[in-house]
């Protein structure tokens, strides 16, 4: 999987569907900016809405009432879900993620749930069902 995971590892999704129960629906559409780690989960992860706001997750910070941490694995389910993605440079990548710290949200942002995202305790444990 890692060899895979390096040929998309910096990646925007196409538009997607606002959250529908989020504070963020009233921004519009948004591109997701992911880095995938080496199990194909996300690591880092920028939204960018149509309204020109950004926020941003990782595995510390994975949801908060904006939106959440992409929690598929990368494969065949992640496309059919999301879209086929584009890859882009990690530098790209990068200044997104120093740019939503100015983002209006990021001061707004609640914290995240103390405990870890479900899908990586799940895989982490051993216990993975999950899709391809």
């Amino acid at each position: 999987m890692p060899a895979q995971i390096a040929a998309v590892q910096y990646q925007k999704s196409p538009l997607q569907a606002a959250y529908s129960l989020k504070e963020s629906f009233a921004w519009g559409q948004f591109a997701r900016y992911i880095e995938l780690g080496n199990d194909g989960f996300a690591l880092r992860q920028v939204d960018r809405y149509e309204n020109g706001h950004l926020t941003r997750y990782d595995r510390r910070h994975w949801e908060d009432q904006f939106g959440t941490l992409a929690d598929f694995r990368f494969g065949e389910t992640w496309k059919k879900h999301w879209g086929e993605p584009q890859v882009i440079g990690h530098e790209e990548f990068e200044n997104l993620w120093h740019q939503a710290e100015s983002s209006p949200p990021f001061v707004a942002r609640r914290p995240s749930p103390v405990e870890a995202a479900p899908w990586l305790t799940l895989f982490e444990s051993g216990r993975w069902k999950g899709q391809t």
